[in-house]
C-alpha cells in the first residue's frame, strides 16, 4: 500500500512515478546529510509526533534510506511499536519529505559496513557495541520541492505561500518503487 502526502486541494501537488523524478529525489537525499526522522511516540497514549536529527549512512537509489541508530533508545522503541515514519531533508535550494515504514536491522555485518568517523562521534563502543543497529525507512512516496537553484525555490515557495503560482508549480509527490 502506497501512503499518499496529504494536502490542501488549493495546494498544486504533481504526482509522478517517472523514474527521472525517482532519481532527483536520490540525489537531493544524497546531497543532504542530516535528516529529521519523525516516528508516533510509543509511550505516549495521545498519538504525539516526535521527531529526532539523524545522520544518513546511506541513501539508495529507490528512496529507500538507511541510518545507525541505539538499539536501546526511544526511536527503536517507536518504530516497533509503529512502524510508520516521515524522513525530512532541507537545504537552501531544497526540502524533501519522505513517507515510508521503518524497520530496524541487528545484522552486525551491516553495522560494521556503515560505520564511520560520523558514528563514532555519537554512538559508543563501535560497531562491535551490540547497542548499534541500523534503522531502515523503506520509503513509499516523497514530496520535493525545488532542488535546481536557490533563487528558483524561493521564487517557487513565495509563489506557493502567496497563493500566485501557475498551474505547474509545487510540490511533486514522487511514487516510489
Amino acid at each position: 500500500m502506497t501512503e499518499h502526502h496529504d494536502s490542501s486541494p488549493a495546494d498544486p501537488v504533481n504526482v509522478s512515478d517517472d523514474p527521472d523524478e525517482v532519481r532527483k529525489v536520490h540525489e537531493l537525499i544524497e546531497s543532504m546529510d542530516i535528516a529529521m526522522l519523525t516516528t508516533v511516540d510509543s509511550s505516549s497514549s495521545h498519538g504525539r509526533l516526535t521527531s529526532r536529527p539523524l545522520s544518513t549512512q546511506v541513501a539508495e537509489e529507490d528512496g529507500d534510506v538507511i541510518f545507525l541508530v541505539r538499539d536501546s533508545s526511544a526511536v527503536v522503541r517507536d518504530v516497533e511499536a509503529n512502524p510508520q515514519v516521515n524522513v525530512a531533508y532541507s537545504s537552501m535550494k531544497a526540502w524533501v519529505s519522505l513517507a515510508g515504514h521503518a524497520t530496524v536491522v541487528r545484522d552486525r555485518a551491516l553495522v560494521e559496513k556503515l560505520w564511520n568517523k560520523g558514528a563514532s562521534a555519537f554512538m559508543d563502543g563501535g560497531p562491535e557495541n551490540p547497542d548499534n543497529v541500523v534503522l531502515r525507512v523503506d520509503g513509499d512516496t516523497a514530496e520535493c520541492w525545488g532542488g535546481e537553484s536557490l533563487v528558483g525555490t524561493v521564487v517557487g515557495t513565495v509563489k506557493a505561500v502567496t497563493g500566485k503560482k501557475d498551474d505547474d508549480e509545487g510540490a511533486t509527490v514522487v511514487e516510489l518503487p
